[in-house]
This record gives structure tokens, sequence and C-alpha cells, in this order.
């Protein structure tokens, strides 16, 4: 950083920061103190951003009014992190996050987009590279969570997980089988979600874990969360959640002869993996309410079992506006792994706001299921491929063996007996005169 020289004011340092900051991020300028002056500039300046105005939606899924929102989230932490000196990016932050929000959307190659978009490789790596960090913080910071909704038995968060694919890690085999899943036979990474129902009736992501190897079992994700604070801080009831409780009326639910309003806190609903006894649930800090694995024949078991299974209905409906909306994480994921993070938690906010236009439905369910069906659908493929060319090389060895016992028998049959060689060598002997 260069010190400031003696003699300037306060006042004069301050002007020649923002000066500083408005010439870097627009050159066109010399001075701009207010950011709809700088947004101004930008839009005239953002090139790509125009020529692919009336195609927004199909590109990025928001309109060309919602892109420029999210440009204002990011607006400030650009200002802050990009007055150094050096050379000035080739394309404006307009055009930057355009880039990103593309690149997302399609889940194409660096190549494919460089081609799409008109500009260089290199170009759009650094564009990425520079506007992912200022996304993700920006995101963070404006996500407003909303208290949820009430409900018989007090669920605050859903919780479920998801395995990504991605490519086999370079490396040892022992260190890049801990990627692969065996029940989607991919390399994958896998995410905990934690997903509420708000009390407007949104279905959003509060919550997200750190990414974990494809191997890892769903509930040793969420027991090595441990006591996260966050989560036990959010599903602490206030005094507005149990105001709303007391509205709500539910005898017809009373299914274990307690209702979740005797609680002091909400709890966590998941399948039937997380099943866990009440020891484990003191160290996590929270309940868990978990699907029946099995069908019961006790009419109220049956009954909690059908309500418990209708809930998680949403998370589905979640995981599939994620993959309808991002085929980055529909497909194949082709950045690097180190990246993922931050990529994971950007499409998850941009999901949330995808709801806030339109809440998720059936159709979420139908792409999730879908894209499960592709994934199970491409791994019993592979099977089928491997059984095929295993019978296939059985026959060829089978073959093989044949044709040399065949080789072999035909060798013994022409073979000449012990007078025969004696006879043969007497005359090569006798030829040669010895």
């Amino acid at each position: 950083m260069v010190k400031p020289r003696k003699g300037k004011s306060v006042e004069a340092l301050i002007d020649l920061e923002e000066s500083r900051e408005a010439e870097y991020i627009e050159s066109s300028v010399s001075f701009a103190r207010t950011v709809p002056d700088i947004e101004e500039i930008m839009m005239g300046r953002s090139l790509i951003f125009r020529k692919y105005e009336s195609g927004m939606v199909k590109l990025t899924n928001f309109t060309p009014s919602e892109v420029v929102n999210i440009y204002r989230m990011c607006l400030p932490r650009i200002i802050k992190e990009n007055t150094k000196r050096g050379k000035k990016p080739s394309l404006t932050f307009l055009d930057h996050v355009f880039c990103y929000l593309y690149a997302l959307k399609s889940g194409q190659t660096m190549a494919s987009l460089s081609v799409n978009i008109g500009e260089s490789e290199s170009t759009l790596h650094s564009a990425i590279r520079r506007i992912r960090p200022i996304v993700t913080e920006s995101l963070n910071s404006n996500t407003f969570i909303d208290r949820p909704a009430p409900n018989p038995l007090s669920i605050g968060l859903i919780c479920d997980c998801s395995t990504f694919q991605v490519y086999r890690p370079s490396g040892f085999y022992d260190e890049s089988k801990k990627m692969f899943d065996v029940k989607n036979s991919i390399y994958g990474i896998k995410v905990l979600f934690f997903v509420n129902i708000n009390v407007w009736g949104k279905v959003k992501c509060v919550f997200l874990s750190n990414p974990n190897v494809g191997s890892s079992h769903d509930f040793l994700i969420l027991k090595n969360l441990g006591i996260n604070n966050e989560i036990k801080e959010y599903l602490v009831k206030t005094k507005e959640d149990r105001e709303r409780e007391d509205m709500d009326k539910y005898e017809d639910m009373d299914i274990e002869g307690k209702f979740g309003r005797d609680y002091d806190s909400f709890c966590v609903l998941g399948d039937s993996a997380y099943i866990c006894s009440q020891e484990i649930q003191n160290k996590i800090g929270y309940r868990i309410l978990a699907v029946p694995k099995y069908k019961s024949k006790d009419e109220d078991v049956a009954n909690r079992g059908k309500y418990l299974a209708s809930r998680r209905v949403h998370v589905e409906q979640f995981f599939g506006r994620l993959v309808g909306a991002w085929n980055t994480f529909r497909h194949v994921y082709r950045f690097e792994h180190k990246h993922f993070q931050m990529d994971i938690e950007n499409a998850v906010n941009l999901t949330n706001i995808l709801t806030d236009y339109n809440g998720l439905g059936d159709e979420d369910s139908f792409e999730y299921k879908n894209w499960l069906e592709t994934r199970y659908g491409m791994v019993d493929e592979r099977k089928k491929n491997k059984l095929i060319s295993n019978k296939k090389w059985r026959n060829r060895k089978k073959k093989r063996l044949n044709d040399s016992q065949d080789n072999i028998q035909d060798f013994l049959n022409n073979s000449l007996d012990d007078e025969e060689i004696i006879n043969e060598s007497k005359l090569l002997c006798s030829s040669l005169n010895y």
C-alpha cells in the first residue's frame, strides 16, 4: 500500500482514494463518488451484457434487471477489493457477473464458453476466478434467513445429502478411491443441505455443510458437523415462534402424545439414514426425526411416517430446482475441486433467489427424479457394457486356449518317434562324414 505524503489533509486523502477506486473500475472517468454513477458507466461499457440482453433468462436464469441487482450486491466489494494498481481487466465487472452466471447455467468447458461468448479462454478464466469469491461473500452477506413455519412436530429443518459428479482425482488409487460413491457408481463430492419452509411458505436452503468425499455416509457427515452453533441457535424457538404455534391447533395429528410445541427448540428431519440414539442427538445439540425404514402396521406410527415423508418432499424439490437451473452440478463438475465449495454456495444462494420469484412445485420433484433416473440409467448401462465386455473377453480367452490345445495336439500327432529321430540323426551324421 502506498504511504500518503505529508501535508495532505484527511479530506484530501479520502478524495484521492475515491478517485483511485473510480479510475480503476472505469477508465472513462477520473472521479466518481456514488454507486449510480458507476452503474451508468458500467452499463454503457458492458458490451457482452448488452449483446446477450435479449436472451438473458435462457442463459443465466435471470432477467437483465435481476442480473444488475446481483451486480449491485457485489459492487461494494468490487470497489473495495479491486483498488490496487495494475492492469485493468479487459471486461467490466457486470460482464464478469454475466460470464460467471452463464458458466454455472451452461456447465460447459472453458473452450465452449470461449466460442459462445467470443472471448479468449484466458480472459474468461481470469474473469470467473476474479468474480467468484466476490459473489460468494456478497450473496452470503445479503441472505436473510426466515423463521420456520409452525407444524405439528416442530420440524425446523429438513436435511439430506446429495452427491455431485466430478472427474477422477489424479494421484494414487488409494487416495482417489475415497471420492468414489458406490451407490451412484461415480466419483463425486457429497454435500449436506439443510432446507426449511419459512412462514411465507417458501422453501429455501439455509445451511450447507462443507464438501465431503463421495464415500462418506450421510449420517457421518451430519455427525462430523458436531455442535454447530448457527444451526443450534436457529432451531431455538423464539417468542414469535411459540405464538404462531399457539395459533395453530393440531388435535388431529397427536401422534406421540406430545406435540412439537412442548419442546423448546425445533428439530431436524431426515430420511432413514439419520436414525440415531438420544445420546448422539445430545452430542450434536438438537433433536433429529427420521422417517421409519419399514412401514408399520400400527396406524398411528404409519400416519407419522406418512407425515414425515410428505415433509421430506420439499428437500427433493429443492434439489430438482438446483440441478435443473445449474447444469454445472447436473453433469460432471468441470472446474477445479478447490472451487467447488464457493460454486455450490453461490448456486444455492442463487436458487434461493429463484424460489422467491417462482416457488417450488411438482415439476421440481419430476426434475429431481429424472436426474436420478438418468444417473442410475447410466450406471446400469455401464454395468451392462461391462458384463458384455467381460463375456467377450472370456470367449476370446476360451478360444485362445482351445486353439493352443489343438496346436499342441497337432504337434504331438505329427512329431517323430525315437527310432525315426535316431535314424534321421545317423543319416545326417553320415552325410557330414562323421
